[in-house]
């Protein structure tokens, strides 16, 4: 089916007005339409216009009739799918609504397009923009000062945007809140009574609605509007009070957020012996809201989690208790059914587990009969296939569809795992086939999965009407007992061939999504919508990291190919690096590692006869233009990242100023390390301009694991014992900082958090980065008390294996290399077959693309490049797995 042609309005209006020299440009999201004339200012009072996917195109048509009239830049969501999408509950909420943005050239043709623009869509539906003020109560007309073109700005993280520009020059960035709040600098445009209050208040109030229900407190917001915790002045109880925004996920029917928070109300009634309690409904401001019995306890996706980590040994749920679980979870379904409805969105998320271990369903907006036509809900791995091949909009699936939900859960609760998987393209394995390749990984290690798994197969199978009916699994569980030992399933786990397969698959996708570096691109891999605007050459989603990959490959695996890719990657990263606004410090961000990637291919080129002599030089000066004093003392972006690769150049070349300056960067972190009652931390400051400023982080990447194992490092190289001294003080930071159980050890990210809060387990904020440094710490000192803690922490990563992502930053790669340094260290341990079994966890999450096998970025669903976040990091750790050798991005690898 073609797509809505949504530009075909706007080229009518040109053709209509005679403007044939304005030029429209469509990128994947939006359509920009220019004057022959003019340039965008770089900042100032913009317009929103607001529509709904019905009404869009009787407001995209109107507006562009002002807009192209006056002569005015504009640009609009490129596409009815688009529309849906940004108005759309799930949409960012100070961004939902702006379908159109008009760029007035000055202040009085503002006025009078804001004027204007109201006049033409007056009466016509949209959601209203949160960050914006309206130019009238219930206008589609909206405004907000922010940037046109704006100023593109490096930032302190290595990120690019664009900044505003502050009166005094200085540039700022321009927030985008979900309130009305234009710099203090900024005049307002219109007079007369605001539509919407231009700040909130210092210090908000109570809020009470609808004369009896007094907020205590945000649960979430969201684009569909707020859930609250809030006190029932009439009876004196705690409820929960839902909010539906209008225009809101109206979709193509018009049935917005407010008939489905109706519609939820009418549900809560009709299944109250499994649903909260409907407490009243009301509408206030053009809002509905419901208010609802709260529920103590936590979803069930949580409920597993928890069980699954802190449970006494390796195996998952206890048997006896996965059974009980699946029971109780058909029942709820069997009470839904036996009412003549079906859920449409069952999963562990729409299921409270109490205190009491009773199981509630919540949020069942999407219930209704079947046959009824309704926008269908789906929750990716959850739903059946016949909703994901159904129309968006269409008549209800029966109960078979949620029987096959039904399996999807008490997959999630058998393994622990959400069955999300990336596409195959072509589609090769239907989703049934990927759960049933997930159980056969799993059952041998967890009783309860293999227990259940004739359930989960009979629910999931592809055809609706062979799918196990209620009546059938409720006789299966009934006669469940005990299980005895867990039998061989006779399939091998993945070993060195189907890793040595992802290597050269995964190798293999990267060379072919390669943009060609001789057409100049912006990136030579895209990295998602925040990797997107980090720095290109980077390492962390940038160019640098791959590179690091391909030279490691090829020093191990002997590719033509992989050559005159590390040649050609090379050769555009020492090019646009030099395009830079300014040089940032950072291992993973800045160009620390760029020139650190840049000087090993150079060196690996040289030896194979190719490359250019003087890249490697020109790679050495690059580092030596790198700042070592820097307000971030962090691996990551700052100054320890900085002294690593310092101390790398000092390994590789021998030239003493490279040592020099490690010092230097060791001599700025001696001063501004902060002691405290709990220990030694290395705070970012608190005015500095970046996401971090204040932190107080533990971990490797931007905290005290990291700045440790550099110190670490150049007390090695210098003897100053200053530097060892405060790496043990790390140390002991961290052994302190611990939490520890049979499940093994975790560290929060911060040392602000609650205690036993937060608790993370990877390289970037968690355990297999604790790890790092204390074994480091541990070999270095010969402490038992680091290297046992270093030992628990290897448990914990281990043990969330099935539930990682399978990134080096947070996730299966960067804990696989920990565990090999451990395997090292400690030989006669079970680290190397852990780390073969991460291995497996990421063969089991393959994708096939084109006849390659390759591992999916850290969504789980999409693929990307980047070391990091996607494919270059498991590549490196599976190299090293099959062949040995050094830890990636350290001093001496």
């Amino acid at each position: 089916m073609l797509t809505f042609p949504l530009h075909s309005l706007v080229r009518s209006v040109l053709v209509e007005l005679g403007e044939g020299e304005w030029t429209v440009e469509e990128t994947d999201t939006w359509c920009h339409v220019s004057p022959p004339t003019g340039r965008a200012r770089i900042q100032g009072w913009k317009l929103h216009v607001s529509a709904t996917p019905l009404s869009v195109p009787h407001v995209l048509h109107r507006a562009a009739e002002v807009l192209v009239a006056a002569g005015c830049s504009f640009k609009f969501a490129g596409s009815l799918r688009l529309v849906d999408e940004m108005t759309s509950a799930g949409y960012d909420r100070a961004q939902c609504g702006k379908i159109i943005t008009a760029y007035p050239r000055d202040d009085d043709q503002f006025r009078s397009l804001a004027e204007e623009l109201d006049a033409a869509t007056a009466g016509l539906p949209g959601p209203a923009i949160l960050s914006d003020r309206p130019y009238r109560k219930g206008s589609l007309v909206h405004y907000r000062y922010g940037a046109f073109r704006g100023k593109p700005v490096l930032t302190d993280d290595g990120s690019y945007e664009a900044r505003i520009e502050a009166p005094d020059g200085t540039l700022v960035t321009d927030h985008r809140k979900a309130w009305f709040a234009p710099p203090e600098w900024a005049a307002l445009p219109l007079a007369g009574p605001p539509g919407r209050a231009a700040k909130p208040p210092a210090v908000p109030g109570p809020v009470l609605l609808d004369d009896r229900f007094e907020v205590r407190e945000a649960i979430r917001h969201s684009a569909r509007g707020g859930v609250y915790r809030a006190l029932d002045r009439k009876t004196g109880r705690e409820v929960v009070v839902k909010q539906a925004r209008a225009h809101v996920g109206g979709g193509l029917t018009g049935e917005d957020a407010r008939v489905l928070l109706r519609r939820e109300a009418r549900n809560l009634s009709e299944l109250a012996s499994v649903c909260p309690e409907l407490v009243h409904e009301f509408e206030q401001d053009g809002h509905a809201f419901l208010v609802e019995g709260l529920v103590a306890g936590e979803p069930l996706a949580q409920w597993v989690r928890t069980r699954e980590v802190e449970a006494p040994d390796d195996s998952g749920m206890v048997p006896a208790e996965a059974v009980a679980l699946a029971a109780d979870l058909t029942r709820l379904l069997v009470e839904v059914h036996g009412q003549g409805l079906v859920y449409q969105d069952f999963t562990p998320n729409n299921v409270m587990v109490t205190p009491e271990r009773r199981l509630v369903l919540i949020d069942p907006e999407w219930v209704t009969a079947p046959g009824t036509w309704i926008t269908r809900a789906m929750t990716p791995g959850f739903a059946s296939p016949e909703q994901f091949a159904g129309p968006r909009y269409g008549p209800a699936f029966g109960p078979e569809s949620d029987l096959y939900s039904l399996g999807t859960v008490l997959c999630y609760v058998a393994t622990g795992v959400a069955p999300v998987f990336a596409a195959d393209e072509p589609d090769l394995r239907t989703h049934s086939e990927r759960i049933r390749s997930l159980l056969e990984a799993v059952t041998a290690e967890r009783p309860a999965a293999r227990l259940l798994a004739p359930a989960v197969v009979g629910l999931t199978r592809e055809d609706p009407a062979r799918r196990w009916s209620v009546r059938r699994v409720q006789d299966f569980l009934d006669g469940l007992g005990e299980p005895g030992t867990v039998r061989d399933t006779g399939t091998r786990p993945p070993g060195r061939a189907e890793w040595l397969r992802l290597v050269d698959d995964g190798l293999t996708y990267v060379l072919r999504t390669m943009a060609d570096p001789a057409d100049g691109p912006k990136r030579l891999w895209p990295a998602g919508p925040f990797g997107d605007k980090a720095d290109p050459c980077a390492v962390q989603h940038g160019a640098a990291g791959v590179l690091g990959t391909l030279v490691r490959a090829d020093e191990l695996l002997d590719r033509g190919d992989l050559r005159d890719a590390i040649a050609r990657v090379a050769e555009w990263i020492d090019t646009t690096s030099a395009d830079v606004p300014r040089v940032l410090p950072g291992l993973y961000f800045g160009r620390s590692g760029v020139a650190w990637a840049l000087y090993d291919a150079a060196r690996h080129l040289g030896d194979t006869g190719l490359g250019d002599t003087g890249l490697a030089d020109r790679a050495a000066e690059l580092a030596l233009s790198v700042p070592v004093s820097w307000p971030n003392p962090d691996v990551c972006h700052g100054v320890a990242g900085a002294g690593l690769a310092q101390l790398r150049f000092w390994y590789r070349t021998g030239r003493e100023e490279f040592l020099e300056r490690a010092v230097e960067c060791a001599d700025r972190l001696v001063a501004v390390a902060e002691t405290t009652a709990r220990g030694v931390v290395w705070p970012v400051p608190d005015g500095f301009d970046s996401a971090l400023a204040g932190a107080r982080h533990l971990g490797f990447a931007h905290g005290v694991a990291g700045i440790g194992a550099f110190l670490l490092h150049a007390a090695h190289e210098t003897g100053d014992q200053r530097y060892a001294d405060l790496a043990t003080a790390a140390g002991q930071t961290l052994v302190a900082e611990a939490e520890r159980g049979p499940w093994g050890a975790r560290w929060r990210s911060d040392v602000a958090q609650e205690p036993g809060t937060g608790l993370l387990y990877h390289w970037c904020s968690g355990s297999s980065g604790v790890g790092t440094f204390l074994l480091s710490l541990a070999s270095a000192t010969g402490d038992d008390a680091c290297l046992e803690l270093a030992k628990e922490a290897a448990a914990a990563v281990h043990r969330v294996r099935w539930s990682a992502p399978t990134a080096a930053c947070h996730g299966l790669a960067g804990d696989g290399e920990f565990l090999l340094d451990l395997a090292e260290a400690v030989p006669d341990g079970p680290y190397r077959r852990w780390a073969e079994d991460l291995a497996g966890v990421l063969y089991q999450r393959h994708t096939v693309r084109d006849g390659l096998l390759v591992i999916p970025d850290e969504t789980g669903a999409t693929l990307r490049a980047d070391y990091q976040t996607g494919l270059g990091g498991p590549v490196q750790f599976l190299l090293r797995l099959a062949h040995g050798g050094p830890r990636p991005w350290m001093p001496r690898s």
